[in-house]
């Protein structure tokens, strides 16, 4: 599946932390269409940062994070909205005024990554974790039932015990610019409906071997579904939306197909997805008999579509 870049540029994405993975990461979301970006990063640029920080340069030394990348991603992205923050995330206090497809833990603190990936899980915000430390590196993508924080952080009692320090450790340049790189790829495949198959898994970069691997959780492993409506997916604006049968008047963001199709065509994009038909009795019944084989949400509306579209128009003014 490909895409007009005029797809993406409705989409808007929050990224917390200006160091090496968001330079790594940043330039290729927004020259693939990304049209509205937030960073926040309370720190100031530094000479220790400059080789894996590759969009500063010496004469920006002593000068917030946030808004230098904001100057550089505005100049050579004229037509993107660029939004800096220059000061740390606080999730407990922050009170936001735009909504985000998609949110990037770029940060390099482990109690700080426990934090936000928490706090966003608990906002049903889809949210890519993101690490790189000496030469190994990390990814994981958490939303609904993708891998949860508990997955990632449940053997941590005490982040303080242990924490990890680049300017001590070191770390590659090159293992931060592969990680950066991985994590901007798979977020472009969420946000264009193409297949998924890092959903319930974490990535793991092995810097001696240049090599990525792939641990996958169990996809049947019971009493981990949450519950969710289609009012909460319309929200995420990527949701896939499938309509069981044929019409030419949908909403271009409704993909018809036959109920033979749907099943292989779930295990393509491997996430939570709506499932239509006229009356809603057809959909109710794929969604019973398909929600028994995958680990996420596939909710059905059970009604006419008539009420559905117009519950859709309205979550899309």
């Amino acid at each position: 599946m490909t895409w007009d870049q005029d797809y993406l540029k409705d989409k808007h994405l929050l990224i917390i932390g200006c160091g090496g993975l968001a330079h790594a990461a940043l330039s290729y979301l927004l020259s693939s269409g990304i049209g509205n970006v937030t960073i926040f990063d309370g720190d100031l640029v530094e000479s220790s940062n400059l080789n894996r920080q590759h969009l500063f340069t010496p004469d920006d030394i002593g000068k917030n994070k946030a808004a230098v990348l904001k100057n550089y991603c505005s100049f050579h992205f004229p037509k993107a909205t660029i939004i800096s923050e220059e000061r740390m995330f606080k999730p407990q206090a922050e009170i936001l005024a735009s909504t985000f497809d998609l949110v990037f833990d770029f940060t390099d603190r482990l109690a700080t990554k426990l934090e936000l990936t928490r706090h966003f899980e608990k906002l049903k915000i889809p949210f890519f974790y993101a690490a790189a430390q000496m030469n190994a590196g990390s990814s994981a993508f958490i939303h609904l039932n993708s891998i949860t924080s508990a997955m990632l952080f449940g053997h941590v009692q005490d982040a303080s015990k242990v924490e990890r320090d680049c300017d001590v450790d070191g770390v590659w340049p090159t293992v931060v610019a592969s990680v950066g790189i991985h994590v901007a790829h798979q977020a472009l495949q969420f946000l264009t409906l193409n297949p998924c198959p890092f959903v319930g898994a974490i990535d793991y970069f092995d810097g001696t071997t240049g090599l990525w691997s792939r641990f996958s959780f169990n996809p049947k492993e019971k009493n981990t579904k949450v519950s969710i409506t289609v009012q909460e997916l319309l929200q995420d604006t990527s949701t896939p939306i499938y309509f069981l049968g044929e019409s030419d008047s949908l909403p271009s963001e409704i993909i018809t197909l036959t109920a033979s199709e749907l099943k292989e065509e779930i295990e393509k994009i491997n996430r939570s997805c709506i499932i239509l038909c006229e009356t809603g009795m057809r959909a109710k019944a794929a969604s019973e008999q398909l929600s028994k084989h995958f680990n996420f949400p596939i909710v059905s509306w059970n009604k006419n579509l008539e009420s559905f579209l117009h519950l859709f128009h309205e979550s899309h003014v």
